[in-house]
């Protein structure tokens, strides 16, 4: 029989680095199946050193990505709901496809999947549409056209990309040309754009009034991507395909894609070497933005091998950063496989596979990248995976919070929530679901741009801790309880920073979740260098203590 006596009477410490990481799953999981959760307590210690200092939040961290399908991403409800949740930026056009067939200048799709889902985007995603939006929010990551040029019978041009970036940045004093795309389209000059984007629609239209917004001000948008998962193309065959990309002929669906497994004319040099030229032509516009490309994580099954290596190795010199996707919870439990391995989404998904691709980026870095030169991440499509059941949908919440902590004390540009409609972010009348609530709690501990996460070190494997010091000189610990049936009674430990006695703390859990309330606070007193506090089960608990007078 299992010896379940250690879960309530053990005060959990560091193990030696020796032990199997297999080995601590299997006990924390023994721990979560031991535990009475009506006398058992898990004691842990955390210690924080506000010396040691990880990530900063910028304006940009907190995101969300409207996937082609959402019609609502951009309602004022959602807007109100965003906002309160800390997030700033929203990924446009987004995922599904349509990144790469949609064109600014005419705002609309050049489609030649007509029988296909992608032929589709929401008139309220359209760039021009979406300009209201994006000011009240803050700003937005752009994912410009690689797949599809304006006739929709081959490829993006960079030409049309770098206007894009005169409408939403440039001036429009400004006589600088962009030249002409390969087609013979001339893209005429910065100050076209952006004397389009300032005026109001003229009473006849001339093809343009789309683009007149009466917006004299520049979006000054830093984050642009060139294409959306272009990974996602079909050189991967159909398996894992859904990207248009015209640079090889069109196929009649994306049931269809297998037909371009392995065709160079898609391939990740081909799209590396386009980036590039995207790159200068852009910048030539702007110089002050930064240029993502699409990477791709490591999976289990060598999927995308090849694509971070030669995507590198033909553009790293132009990019700022590496656009990667983490959809996780794809780990799913019999008998049906429809139910989500809840154990493996909380404690090895984000872990795992930021980590594999942290090792795939620094080898190749130091392969294809100048010296000194070490493009950062931009996680553009982040969630958890919707075709499948959670048993706990709590689960969401307790995901988003650590591992949006996680990604930006890693230093992560942004982490975009997808999709913003669905089970486990807003529902479609905009009632907030779990995960919303790990965001906002998230944004509750780093409510502001530069405060900063400072080295917490959790002493148990289901208790993660994150540290905030923040820049009004308060501290911010958000403590998050992965075991379903166990409270946690949790030691903490500051060097480093003086903080008050008394705050704020703010819960949310599995008996809030439930009963579709919200976070609650209250005041809490005792704290200081030294305190304890108890954490229930399956919850994520967030202290703000401002600091000592």
């Amino acid at each position: 029989m299992l010896d379940c006596t250690f879960v309530s009477s053990r005060v959990y410490r560091r193990r030696p680095l020796s032990v199997p990481s297999g080995f601590l799953f299997a006990l924390a999981l023994a721990a979560t199946l031991c535990a009475a959760p009506s006398v058992a307590q898990t004691k842990v210690r955390v210690n924080v050193d506000a010396a040691k200092p990880l990530g900063s939040l910028y304006s940009t961290s907190i995101g969300v990505s409207a996937d082609s399908w959402d019609g609502k991403a951009t309602d004022p409800g959602t807007l109100l709901m965003l906002q309160d949740a800390g997030v700033t930026i929203i990924h446009l056009p987004g995922d599904g496809g349509s990144s790469d067939l949609y064109h600014f200048s005419t705002d609309a799709l050049s489609n030649p999947y007509t029988q296909d889902k992608l032929s589709y985007l929401p008139p309220a995603l359209a760039f021009p549409n979406a300009a209201s939006f994006i000011d009240q929010l803050g700003t937005a990551v752009v994912s410009v056209n690689y797949g599809s040029n304006l006739g929709g019978t081959g490829p993006g041009e960079p030409a049309e990309a770098a206007a894009w970036v005169a409408f939403a940045n440039g001036s429009s004093q400004s006589t600088q040309p962009i030249g002409k795309d390969s087609k013979g389209n001339d893209w005429k000059t910065v100050g076209f754009w952006a004397g389009l984007r300032s005026a109001s629609p003229l009473p006849s239209d001339d093809g343009y009034n789309a683009l007149r917004i009466h917006h004299p001000n520049p979006f000054a948008i830093q984050l642009w991507t060139i294409g959306h998962a272009v990974w996602n193309n079909g050189f991967y065959g159909k398996d894992h395909a859904g990207e248009p990309d015209l640079h090889a002929p069109a196929i009649p669906t994306a049931k269809d894609y297998d037909r371009h497994r392995g065709d160079s004319r898609i391939g990740p040099g081909v799209y590396g070497a386009a980036v590039a030229a995207y790159s200068k032509a852009m910048k030539a516009v702007d110089s002050t933005i930064y240029i993502g490309a699409s990477l791709v994580a490591p999976a289990d099954d060598g999927f995308g091998k090849k694509w971070n290596a030669e995507v590198l190795q033909a553009a790293c010199a132009s990019i700022d950063f590496g656009s990667v996707s983490m959809i996780e919870g794809a780990r799913a439990l019999p008998p049906d496989w429809k139910t989500m391995d809840e154990a493996d989404l909380l404690l090895n998904s984000v872990p795992r596979d930021y980590l594999a691709l942290k090792n795939d980026l620094l080898d190749k870095y130091r392969k294809y990248c100048p010296a000194g030169h070490a493009p950062q991440l931009a996680v553009t499509n982040f969630g958890v995976v919707t075709w499948a059941t959670m048993a706990h949908p709590m689960a969401a919440g307790l995901f988003a919070a650590d591992s949006l902590s996680k990604l930006i004390e890693a230093g992560a540009y942004s982490i975009d929530w997808a999709p913003i409609h669905s089970n486990y972010f807003l529902d479609a009348n905009n009632q907030a679901k779990a995960a919303y609530y790990g965001v906002m709690m998230v944004h509750t501990a780093a409510p502001r741009a530069g405060d900063t996460f400072v080295a917490a070190d959790s002493q148990f494997p289901l208790i993660s801790a994150h540290a905030v010091k923040r820049r009004d000189g308060s501290f911010a610990l958000l403590l998050v309880n992965r075991d379903a049936k166990s409270p946690a009674v949790i030691t903490v430990k500051v060097a480093g920073l003086n903080i008050g006695a008394k705050g704020t703390r703010y819960d949310y859990g599995l008996a809030a979740n439930e009963a579709g309330a919200g976070i609650a606070n209250a005041p809490i007193e005792g704290l200081g260098a030294n305190f304890t506090v108890t954490v229930p089960a399956y919850s994520v608990t967030t202290l703000v203590i401002p600091a000592p007078k």
